[in-house]
């Protein structure tokens, strides 16, 4: 119990000792490592990702992360194969960038031929004109994906550029305020990936972007890097570990966090939502570590949606 005088000076400055070591870990990120997952973000947008590396980081100033706000926090990407199916690209394109109402694309069906992306859709110019065009997938030096046309079709002609079809007037039709994850350099749509997706957020370099197998794939960091964190158990395939720092979900805290979810079919990627997670968390089971760890197995997002049918 503190005292008068002196006592009282050291127990205010051990309090405030203790209060800026909580800020300091709560604004610690939080280690990940990912693994045959398919995110759900919402807006008909699945993002395969084959292996991913890095930190879960809070964009709340003074707070932790916590899974309970996708718009609270990022995933901070050293390394990562993802990859994304034509028709979660179109969901994409449709559902969250040119989702509003004056958009100057609508309608917009994406399929993969080859390695080649064939987009058709609606250009509002004026009126709805239907187009078709064929382009190739690349990264950019800065980390953007690029989309080069190879051949474009309005209204049934074949302009001799995308420019000539479009006019000069392509930056103001396209509205970028409103699209601020697409770009346009030449006759090219440059796409950020870190602003293109639904929340959460990700961060982080992309250095290859290429299409193999009917899907896009994206490469995020050095393909050879070999990431340092692995879970307790190596047999298991389909996770997310989270080690480190402090992270919040419902009304738990984990200080030092180590958790790991696990997909409880590990026949098949593991299907998560990051705005639905507790509908999972309630329908798995967990169980402690010697560590104070704490391991969670998660059903599929399918199989919870499919139950409460």
């Amino acid at each position: 119990m503190c005292g008068a005088g002196y006592m009282v000076r050291i127990c205010s400055i051990a309090l405030a000792l203790a209060a800026l070591s909580v800020a300091n870990a709560a604004d610690r990120p939080v280690s990940t490592r990912m693994r045959n997952l398919v995110f759900h973000l919402g807006h008909g947008v699945e993002l395969r990702v084959d292996d991913l590396a890095g930190q879960l980081v809070s964009r709340v100033a003074g707070k932790p992360p916590s899974f309970d706000d996708v718009n609270g926090y990022l995933f901070d990407i050293d390394s990562a194969r993802v990859s994304m199916t034509a028709q979660s690209l179109s969901n994409l394109m449709n559902n969250y960038v040119f989702d509003y109402p004056d958009a100057p694309l609508k309608n917009l069906k994406i399929a993969i031929d080859g390695n080649e992306l064939h987009q058709s859709g609606t250009l509002k110019k004026g009126v709805g004109v239907p187009f078709s065009m064929r382009a190739t997938v690349a990264a950019t030096a800065d980390g953007r994906i690029r989309l080069h046309p190879t051949a474009i079709k309005a209204a049934g002609f074949v302009p001799k550029g995308v420019l000539d079809f479009f006019g000069l007037e392509l930056e103001r039709l396209i509205k970028l305020n409103r699209t601020p994850g697409v770009k346009i350099e030449g006759d090219d749509l440059l796409l950020d990936p870190e602003r293109l997706l639904p929340p959460p957020q990700i961060r982080g370099r992309l250095a290859k972007a290429w299409i193999e197998g009917g899907v896009v794939y994206q490469q995020f960091g050095a393909a050879d890097k070999r990431p340092a964190l692995a879970p307790p158990d190596r047999k298991i395939t389909n996770y997310m570990y989270y080690r480190g720092g402090v992270l919040k979900f419902g009304k738990l805290t984990m200080e030092d966090t180590d958790l790991l979810l696990v997909d409880a079919n590990q026949k098949n990627p593991f299907a998560f939502s990051p705005a639905e997670y507790n509908r999972q968390l309630v329908a798995g089971y967990s169980k402690n570590t010697p560590s104070h760890g704490l391991i969670v197995y998660m059903p599929d997002l399918t199989d919870v949606r499919n139950s409460a049918r």
